[in-house]
């Protein structure tokens, strides 16, 4: 009896379902990027590249950022720290901070640099400790080490003295790697001590760096191997990998990346006196100066010491990025069914850039062959040998993405194998070493349902005649079989959650009126779409356009809506103005906190009653009468912080989803707030309040770039700005010019 598998007879390979691999050789296999060529090992997207980067998931070793968006370099010959001075748009040494020696403030063998809560943190390995700067003052703040594995003090050259190579920052707090004892240490800006997260004897002498991805997981580098050895934030080993990217995804990109020569490309976002920030489009892997050449983005060019260089657009490409060829085998997928044939392979193609080619065999066999045994097949045993290459021109069916090349492409390709229940793919992956092709799924149809049937026995009676009408017949079988599916799977394209990016989802948005960003990605436009169901029913109310408003913000800050709090707030003229009418009937409401108008509210110009030279207003329309409920019908004020609309094409942005959903006849004002607490001018809490930090006043800071018309003054005297005079009374302290309190001056 022929037994035959319940459900879909397909099996699906993906990283979400696995991927079942059997071997691999040179392929990098990973949930997110799929089945790709691995990196070369000598290149840079190395894990033990040579900028000390990680194969491009961080920073490279010896740069740091500060909340500020001030880049910090170390200098690896001079062991100065050098922070990037926008005024100038060149790299100054910190002063007192540096230098060769063992006294305090100085460094034998520096190897990385941090920056967390306004401190820096210099990792030195040759006197074995740690020592923090206050960055405003350059006061030294910490010295740990040299000490033995129980913390006490040694010599720095004692065998005992423990080991601090590298320093890394995460969400305001620092990870310390100690390679002598194979320990991981956090410290929080602010305390005093250092806290132990990882302590793994077995890899003491091992680990050379670290890192911590956004969600809170540690990675550590083993050269020799060389992997990278995954913990989570309680210090319980979860995993490792042996290509960077394979997790390269669970990282934000960074903003600078190291070329082959050495030089980075400080993006102008970075470069600017105020208001600087990372980039939208962080430079990819394959192009570490890309926005140096960006004629919109520019930027500066710099060596690893932080010397301006220059670029010959002549030069020869660096080193490869990728390996060349690659292998990768699954394992023996069952079919349930004797003397099955198996139909075809539905591949769907992340990137098939030009210059790469893909190879698809099967073997099939009604016997389960082990690992090696299917490695150790011949070549010829190996049937269908289906070949894709990529292509010159973008495909005729994809959209053209310029920061990863063509979009998904799907291939169907027909198992030419004989009969077998149990089914083997293998994949063949071919590059120049600069780009590679990446799988995103594999699809693998049985039985095969040929036309044949449908034909008189006879066609089927000789074998060969048999085999050669199944697989000339299926050129028309495959078509219809894709058709077939698409009737299947038609529900998926109005699913707002399943429909497929590209055409397809905008159409879906168009069917449902409703606008989506041409700039926005994939994910962004389908957050959208999920949340129609829910604003839909309310559109037109406040409710129902601050919904509308959290998605626009969400893909622009990135924070969900129940991370914005109580924002964006929304607040209807009437409600705002609940004025008093004076009558006798409400004169009992004086004093119970209802405010008086007057003329000044709409500045009709009205002789004997507002004729003010400077506030008054020409209006020649309207009742006076009802001035008031004109002013203030049909009109609202939204409220959004001002720190997430950062520039004019934010605001355009905000404004565009808000005239797309607010009523028609109706009239807003879009309030930016920014961290400000003024009696009587910005005092409404939950409005128009937000404590922040300490404003940081740069008067001599030039005019801002695309910044938002709404957006209150910053920096001015008089308004956000006010110059303090000397205390009265009391002792005062004056400094000589020249004078540094914690560098050269003590107060005792």
């Amino acid at each position: 009896m022929i037994m035959r598998p319940q459900g879909p007879t397909f099996w699906l390979l993906d990283g979400r379902t696995g991927w079942r691999t059997a071997h691999i050789d040179g392929v990098s296999v990973s949930a997110v990027a799929g089945i790709r060529l691995a990196s070369d090992p000598a290149g840079p997207l190395a894990l033990t590249a040579a900028d000390g980067s990680l194969g491009g998931i961080t920073l490279p070793q010896g740069m740091a950022l500060d909340a500020q968006g001030t880049l910090y370099l170390l200098d690896p010959e001079s062991l100065q720290v050098r922070r990037f001075d926008p005024a100038v748009q060149r790299f100054r040494p910190l002063p007192t901070v540096g230098g060769h020696g063992v006294e305090a403030r100085q460094f034998r063998e520096a190897t990385n640099i941090a920056v967390a809560g306004g401190d820096l943190y210099v990792a030195d390995r040759g006197n074995r400790r740690v020592q923090v700067f206050d960055l405003r003052t350059l006061a030294l703040r910490h010295v740990w080490g040299p000490w033995d594995a129980a913390g006490r003090p040694v010599a720095a050259d004692a065998a005992e003295a423990w080991e601090p190579v590298d320093v890394t920052a995460h969400a305001d707090h620092v990870y310390i790697l100690d390679r002598r004892y194979g320990r991981v240490y956090r410290h929080r800006p602010g305390r005093d001590a250092l806290q132990a997260v990882i302590d793994a004897p077995q890899a003491a002498g091992r680990w050379t760096r670290v890192a911590v991805d956004r969600d809170g997981r540690i990675y550590l580098l083993d050269p020799a191997i060389p992997r990278l050895e995954i913990y989570d934030g309680q210090g319980r080993r979860v995993g490792q990998v042996s290509d960077a990217g394979d997790v390269r995804h669970r990282f934000d990109p960074p903003p600078l990346r190291l070329d082959h020569r050495g030089r980075f490309c400080l993006p102008q976002s970075l470069a600017r006196p105020c208001d600087r920030r990372t980039p939208q489009r962080p430079p990819p892997p394959e192009a570490p100066l890309a926005l140096c050449a960006s004629e919109a983005d520019g930027g500066l060019l710099f060596d690893r010491r932080g010397n301006p260089v220059r670029v010959d657009p002549a030069e020869p490409p660096g080193p490869k990025l990728y390996m060349t060829g690659g292998v990768w085998i699954s394992e023996a997928l069952d079919s349930q069914i004797y003397r099955c044939q198996w139909h075809r392979i539905a591949l769907e193609l992340a990137r098939l850039p030009a210059g790469t080619r893909v190879v698809i065999s099967t073997y099939t066999d009604e016997e389960p062959r082990s690992a090696a045994e299917v490695r150790a097949l011949p070549d010829h045993l190996w049937d269908t040998r289906y070949a894709l290459a990529g292509e010159m021109q973008p495909h005729p069916l994809s959209d053209e993405d310029a920061a990863d090349g063509p979009a998904t492409r799907f291939e169907d390709v027909l198992v030419q194998s004989r009969e077998g229940q149990y089914l083997w793919l293998k994949l063949e992956l071919f590059g120049d070493g600069y780009t590679t092709p990446a799988l995103r799924a594999i699809r693998v149809h049985y039985p095969r349902a040929s036309y044949l049937a449908y034909l008189p026995a006879v066609y089927a009676a000789d074998d060969e005649s048999r085999w050669f009408l199944e697989r000339f017949l299926s050129i028309f079988q495959v078509e219809w079989d894709r058709l077939e599916e698409r009737i299947e799977e038609i529900a998926r394209y109005f699913d707002p959650a399943a429909v497929p990016e590209g055409e397809f989802l905008a159409y879906l948005a168009r069917w449902l009126a409703l606008p989506l960003e041409g700039d926005w990605d994939g994910e962004q436009q389908r957050r959208l779409l999920v949340a129609a169901p829910q604003f839909y029913p309310r559109r037109g109310t406040p409710g129902g356009l601050r919904d509308y408003l959290r998605i626009y913000l969400q893909n622009l800050t990135g924070l969900s809506p129940e991370a914005q709090r109580g924002y964006p707030q929304i607040v209807e003229g009437f409600r705002e103005r609940r004025s008093l009418m004076l009558s006798a009937e409400h004169l009992a409401d004086l004093g119970h906190g209802v405010p008086l108008w007057g003329p000044g509210v709409v500045g009709r110009l009205q002789l004997d009653v507002f004729a003010r030279e400077g506030e008054v207003r020409l209006v020649s329309t309207g009742d006076p009468e009802r001035d008031l409920f004109h002013e203030y019908a049909h009109r609202f004020r939204v409220f959004v912080p001002a720190a997430w609309v950062r520039t004019g094409t934010d605001e355009r942005l905000v404004r565009r989803a808000l005239d797309a959903e607010k009523p028609a006849h109706t009239r807003y004002d879009l309030c930016l707030v920014e961290p400000r607490f003024r009696v009587g001018v910005q005092s409404t809490v939950g409005l128009d309040t937000i404590i922040g930090a300490y404003p940081v006043a740069r008067l001599a800071c030039p005019h801002e770039e695309d910044v938002p018309p709404s957006r209150p003054p910053r920096h001015r005297l008089g308004y956000d700005t006010v110059l303090a005079g000397r205390p009265a009374g009391g002792v005062q302290l004056h400094l000589a010019p020249g004078t540094r309190v914690g560098m050269d001056t003590m107060l005792t």
